[in-house]
C-alpha cells in the first residue's frame, strides 16, 4: 500500500473507493467519517467534480462549518439548533449565523461558477448553435 503525506503532515494512507449506483453513498460516508483517525478529503462521481474552496474560507469559517457538520446542524432533520450550537462558542448567535452564512455563500458561489463553466464547456463541445437562446 502506498504511504503518502496527509494535509496535516502526518503519515497515512489514501484510499479510493468505487461504489455501485444503488449504494447509499451518504450512509457509507457517515460510517467512514465516524471512524477515528479517518478524514474524507474528496468526494466525486464520474458525472462531475466541483472543488470545494477550502482555502477561500477563513480559518474561523472553516472551524465553525466543521463543528456545525459534526454537531448535526446540517442533518435532516437538524440534530442541533443554532441556539444549542452557539453554546460551544464564546460569541453571539448572530456571529455564528454570519460565519456559517458567509462560508455557505463562498461555497455556493464557487459551485455555481463551476456549474456555469461546465455548462458552457458542454455547450462548446456540442458545437453550440448560434441563436439557441443560451449564452
Amino acid at each position: 500500500m502506498n504511504r503518502m503525506k496527509n494535509d496535516d503532515s502526518s503519515e497515512g494512507h489514501a484510499v479510493s473507493l468505487a461504489v455501485d449506483d444503488d449504494v447509499d453513498v451518504g450512509a457509507l460516508l457517515t460510517l467512514i467519517a465516524d471512524t477515528d483517525g479517518v478524514r474524507i478529503r474528496d468526494v466525486h462521481g464520474d458525472r462531475s467534480t466541483v472543488p470545494v474552496p477550502v482555502d477561500d474560507l477563513t480559518e474561523v469559517q472553516r472551524d465553525t462549518l466543521i463543528r456545525a457538520v459534526e454537531a448535526g446542524y446540517y442533518s435532516t432533520p437538524r440534530e442541533v439548533t443554532l441556539t444549542e450550537f452557539v453554546e460551544e462558542f464564546d460569541v453571539s448567535k448572530s456571529a455564528i449565523s454570519q460565519r456559517l452564512r458567509n462560508a455557505e455563500m463562498t461555497i455556493v458561489r464557487r459551485v455555481g461558477e463551476e456549474l456555469v463553466r461546465m455548462g458552457h464547456d458542454r455547450h462548446d463541445e456540442a458545437g453550440g448553435a448560434e441563436g439557441d437562446g443560451r449564452s
